[in-house]
């Protein structure tokens, strides 16, 4: 009974030292990308106006190749750690938008400035292209081009310095509609490239910014030449809904998602975010609502107001997922 006594002890003893390390950690950590943030508000980051918060102008590898199917090359750019370390670097991966047909994989303006305070600590920015729809819809390459380039890293962790147990996906509009079935999916699902499908496709946590997560509830009322034509390329809704509405993978092993969200979008309803929260608490899946005021669905127009509250929601999240 004295050495089971004796060994609980120093179980609980390493135990606490290891939590005491975490802890002490985060909080630097904490202290560090607060006191930045801080210092970029008074600044007024909305504005933009400093050259240097721009985080296209610091592109360390540019349009680098990651597979070439169906005779369509696509591309990423790796932003590099500001803070040089030996350690391999966590990895945040940003999915562009526009409605499945449009859009590149230019980071925004408005997360310029917190990404790079991300970079400051440590991580490393990857932001992928995916094959455009052209003609018809084909959700299933878009979803496989994403997941794709999460195996991409896991191949080439090497020759980057890359943490694959640290990955985090930011996704806008379609593009979280796409990082969300690419996340949520098992690594057999959405096979494309066949030398990139022997890697993993998992990753640690997920940011959705106003991702369609019920094709059903889609306005597709005043739609524009590009989009009607590929709605009416589908001859089956119903399976198409089926197969590629993200609330349909969530499981208790979803990784951790953080829903952002504008009550007044006029776009993707709210509707579509609340319901993909409620799913994954219901599947005991670790998830978190912000939800905003603006009346717009991508970020451009977005109020001050609401820019705090991405920030501030991002940081918060990264931070309790973060290993640094």
């Amino acid at each position: 009974m004295k050495k089971f006594l004796k060994w609980m002890l120093i179980i609980l003893v390493i135990a606490l030292a290891i939590f005491a390390a975490i802890f002490h950690k985060r909080i630097i950590l904490t202290y560090r990308l607060v006191d930045k943030y801080i210092s970029l508000r008074n600044n007024d980051m909305t504005t933009q106006k400093s050259d240097n918060l721009k985080i296209s102008q610091s592109v360390s590898y540019k349009n680098i190749i990651y597979k070439n199917t169906n005779a369509v090359p696509l591309t990423l750019d790796i932003y590099s750690p500001l803070k040089e370390g030996a350690s391999p670097s966590p990895v945040i991966l940003y999915v562009h938008g526009g409605s499945w047909v449009y859009g590149d994989k230019s980071i925004p303006d408005t997360l310029s400035p917190i990404l790079n305070i991300f970079r400051e600590e440590g991580y490393t920015i990857i932001s992928t292209s995916y094959e455009l729809m052209r003609n018809k819809a084909n959700f299933n390459k878009q979803v496989a081009d994403v997941k794709d380039t999460i195996r991409w890293i896991y191949k080439n962790k090497s020759n980057y310095n890359l943490d694959s147990n640290e990955i985090g996906v930011i996704g806008i509009s379609s593009g979280a509609h796409l990082s969300l079935l690419a996340s949520y999916s098992s690594n057999n699902e959405f096979i494309d490239d066949k030398d990139l499908s022997n890697y993993p496709s998992e990753i640690k946590y997920l940011i959705d910014f106003a991702g369609p997560t019920d094709l059903s509830l889609l306005n597709t009322n005043n739609l524009n030449y590009d989009l009607s034509k590929i709605l009416n390329s589908i001859k089956d809704k119903d399976t198409v809904i089926k197969d590629f509405n993200p609330i349909n993978y969530v499981s208790n092993k979803s990784p951790n998602t953080l829903i952002i969200h504008s009550s007044l979008d006029p776009t993707v309803p709210y509707k579509s975010s609340k319901e993909l929260y409620d799913k994954c608490v219901e599947k005991h899946a670790k998830v978190e609502l912000i939800t905003l005021n603006s009346s717009v669905h991508d970020l451009s127009s977005i109020s001050d107001t609401d820019i705090g509250s991405i920030s501030e929601g991002l940081l918060k999240f990264v931070i309790l997922n973060s290993p640094l």
